[in-house]
């Protein structure tokens, strides 16, 4: 029974022979050089262009056998479930890969590096502290609107690693998945600042709609070339919320962006496929809009975000799959509280009606590697015996 095979029987309703793990475990290229062996990592793993070596970008040039077999390593390292398709999207939860808006780097020091995104605005990685900070964002005024240049996501060169690698994570028992950018954080992530989108979605509502539909249909327009080339899973990764509640009214959501929830999930399931979506925070007033789109996976509850998990379960639980369980600072933690988060997480799945994936065990390069391994057999332990 392979991982893929696990991933698909709670897709189906079917109870696995483990608990499957959709893995996004490394804040950043540090700690994967740190914890991973060399022959499971390369320039294509990460969501960003690589510090070691030093790249701008990635390669135009078609991925390589030898890229898809380092991929597959690290999943079979990781034990993980998934394999994110095209150069940078190894890991899920919508960073990386051809589907979202892509990177190159501008300026880069030994403190920190300058990126510019497709579309016009850039992000400052600082290295020590890792921070990153978002500026210069190309729609301020309605005018602006004009003069957005968007990536062509009918591009098929745009997607050449994409039937390959769907094809080969397959066969060596993977679930392809592909990730794109959430219809409301992509706004204020990339293209406009979070400012300026609070206040439009008030004030100018006409012209915030012009501008999410255009994003939303690059969106779905790469879903379509995914789906067309093999993958299974879309991921779309849209933080809703924080510990306190929703970064937007549930009107506001239900006016602006639910829509495109639906016909994402109408596209993505005409075609076979399933739809996972990761937002952070507390999102609880429009969870029972989202489960009514028919979104198939949820991620990432987590416990300190959502302490009325169990609620939410049982409220839930019988209309989507849960993935995730663990909390946003889990690489802080000492080893017992992880075995304890770990264990608390897989125990879902004893009631999740629908289904349950496990998901949130990030590090970073501030823990050990006898940590590490000792983490890397709870997880394993919990997903076999929490069943």
């Amino acid at each position: 029974m392979s991982n893929r095979d696990d991933l698909l029987k709670v897709l189906s309703g079917l109870k696995p022979d483990r608990i499957p793990y959709i893995a996004d475990p490394f804040w950043n290229e540090k700690s994967i050089h740190k914890f991973v062996p060399e022959n499971c990592y390369d320039e294509n793993t990460f969501c960003l262009p690589s510090d070691d070596p030093p790249r701008e970008g990635y390669s135009s040039e078609a991925r390589t056998q030898a890229s898809r077999e380092t991929a597959v390593r690290m999943a079979q390292y990781l034990d993980m479930a998934t394999i994110g398709v095209g150069k940078g999207g190894v890991f899920t939860f919508g960073h990386g890969g051809p589907g979202e808006i892509q990177p190159v780097v501008i300026e880069r020091t030994n403190d920190y590096k300058i990126l510019k995104y497709e579309g016009g605005h850039k992000r400052k990685v600082n290295f020590n502290p890792l921070s990153i900070s978002y500026f210069d964002f190309p729609v301020t005024e309605e005018n602006d609107l004009k003069k957005l240049i968007l990536p062509a996501m009918k591009n098929p060169d745009r997607f050449i690693d994409v039937e390959m690698d769907s094809e080969f994570f397959k066969e060596s028992g993977f679930v392809p998945t592909a990730s794109i950018q959430g219809f409301f954080s992509g706004v204020h992530n990339s293209f406009m600042s979070f400012e300026d989108t609070a206040i439009n979605l008030l004030l100018n509502p006409e012209f915030m709609k012009r501008l999410i539909k255009r994003l939303a249909q690059m969106s779905l327009d790469a879903v379509g070339m995914f789906l067309d080339r093999g993958v299974e899973i879309i991921d779309v990764c849209d933080d809703l919320g924080t510990p306190d509640g929703l970064l937007l009214s549930p009107e506001t959501f239900r006016e602006f962006f639910l829509p495109w929830y639906e016909e994402l999930v109408r596209i993505v399931h005409q075609k076979g496929g399933y739809v996972h979506l990761h937002s952070h925070g507390n999102i609880a007033r429009i969870l029972p809009d989202l489960v009514s789109t028919g979104i198939d996976i949820l991620n990432p509850l987590d416990w300190n975000e959502n302490p009325n998990l169990l609620d939410i379960m049982k409220k839930h639980g019988k209309d989507i799959i849960i993935c995730g369980g663990s909390v946003g600072d889990f690489y802080k933690r000492s080893l017992e509280e992880k075995e304890f988060i770990v264990n608390r997480a897989c125990a879902l799945g004893k009631i999740a009606e629908k289904g349950y994936i496990f998901g949130g065990a990030t590090v970073m390069e501030c823990n050990s590697h006898e940590e590490w391994n000792v983490l890397q057999a709870i997880i394993a332990k919990a997903r076999k015996e929490q069943l």
